[in-house]
């Protein structure tokens, strides 16, 4: 491995991740907060989706797009003053990464994107079931600067080894950002990031059983038939090996996703799939309320200490 591939995966690595997305056609888990930056915009794509305008009670215990944005603006600034004390002026600084006011917006908008596998018909026609390309803007953080940057911004000199540097924070001016900017516990954030994944897994999975679900599953399924589609379910669809010997969509896995969307609208699938998981997420949150509103205090702690270091 070079020099420059140790850098780069270090880099990755040590930038923070605001959320995280599971594969199309099973739970999407969207718990950020964990991270004490915050702001930071994992990937980026144009494409808009049905799943938009979606919220779920989970929902509640995330960052919002004006949070997620002042968590990244603090940290930015945070990030600049490290940077700046260490040699280097706004023209090597930039790009930092973290997302601007509409990029966290469209994170946040689309949080839900493909949670119900593909649902936009323009996706559908243009990429069947692979998801659209995007921008994943840590890549374009490492791109844009110099080993010698790096070393200040992420604290790892050329060769992959921590830098030794001493006048260099550990982690690097980003790490100092992290260290800064976390008022709350990191493992309790932590904790409180597992029980949100463990709660929308359970109601993800208790949906799937839920009679309104299995029926819009048979109404979806039949309109698949009549299309000269069989399969049972739309994760079944999703997940066909034949899509996924290749990086690109052919013709018959873009007539299968065409149709899936189709069926999915016909029938009403969404939204009886999306109103199941919604009342199994009710559920389950009231069963751990306590738990649950003890790390959402957490994170609008983060929030308030971000408010605090810009005003």
């Amino acid at each position: 491995m070079t020099a420059r591939v140790l850098v780069r995966t270090a880099v990755l690595l040590a930038l923070p991740v605001a959320g995280c997305a599971a594969a199309p056609a099973d739970v999407a888990v969207e718990s950020s907060g964990g991270s004490a930056v915050g702001g930071v915009v994992q990937a980026r794509s144009g494409a808009a989706s049905p799943e938009a305008g979606l919220t779920l009670p989970l929902d509640a215990y995330a960052y919002t797009a004006a949070e997620d944005q002042l968590l990244g603006q603090s940290a930015a600034a945070r990030v600049r003053d490290c940077a700046a004390s260490l040699g280097l002026d706004d023209a090597t600084i930039d790009p930092l990464p973290f997302g601007t006011a509409a990029e966290a917006a469209t994170a946040v908008a689309g949080r839900h994107d493909r949670r119900y596998a593909v649902a936009d018909p323009e996706v559908a026609a243009a990429h069947g079931y692979h998801p659209p390309s995007t921008t994943d803007v840590r890549r374009e953080f490492y791109e844009a600067h110099t080993d010698a940057e790096l070393e200040v911004l992420v604290g790892v000199a050329a060769d992959g080894a921590v830098t030794m540097r001493d006048d260099v924070p550990d982690g690097g001016c980003l790490g100092a950002a992290a260290r800064a900017g976390a008022v709350a516990s990191e493992p309790a954030l932590r904790a409180g990031q597992d029980l949100v994944s463990s709660v929308q897994s359970d109601a993800w999975h208790a949906a799937l059983a839920d009679a309104r679900v299995l029926d819009a599953f048979s109404a979806w399924s039949a309109c698949m038939s009549e299309a000269g589609y069989q399969y049972a379910a739309p994760m079944d669809a999703n997940d066909d090996p034949r899509w996924w010997t290749s990086d690109t969509a052919g013709a018959d896995e873009i007539a299968t996703a065409v149709a899936d969307v189709a069926c999915k609208e016909s029938t009403g699938l969404i939204p009886a799939w999306s109103a199941a998981e919604a009342d199994y997420q009710t559920q389950f949150i009231a069963a751990h309320q306590a738990e649950l509103d003890a790390y959402r205090a957490l994170l609008d702690q983060q929030v308030s200490a971000a408010r605090t270091s810009v005003e």
